[in-house]
């Protein structure tokens, strides 16, 4: 059952980036991924909510199978971030490149943190 619910998670995730990354398409995406950037950070925060608020006891195992390794792990996109970087540097953009790897591991780590910490406020552990 708990494969299902990743699985289910998984496709809806993954829909999700594909619309998002729609979203994000033109000619400026090819100086700056902003779509990558902004779909790790908000995974990352929406992965950082959506694991504290929904942990066991508080949710259903299922649940947070869904949320977390499903719908988190579809939405997020670290091979495309790496790609994306390699793009970057192989189109001789090494300075930019780092710009991007910084912008997406810090902001997502802040992000994490945050979504922790609001999902903590709202629900806090007995």
């Amino acid at each position: 059952m708990n494969w299902l619910a990743v699985l289910a998670g998984g496709a809806l995730g993954s829909a999700l980036r594909y619309a998002v990354g729609r979203a994000w398409l033109a000619p400026t995406s090819l100086t700056f991924p902003w779509g990558t950037v902004f779909v790790n950070v908000t995974g990352s925060m929406a992965l950082g909510f959506l694991a504290r608020y929904f942990a066991p006891p508080a949710g259903s195992h299922a649940l947070f199978l869904f949320l977390t390794v499903g719908l988190c792990g579809g939405y997020t996109t670290f091979s495309t971030f790496t790609l994306d970087a390699f793009a970057l540097v192989e189109r001789g953009a090494a300075v930019r490149a780092g710009a991007y790897v910084g912008a997406s591991v810090v902001g997502s780590y802040v992000a994490m943190v945050a979504g922790y910490a609001a999902a903590r406020a709202l629900r806090p552990l007995p």
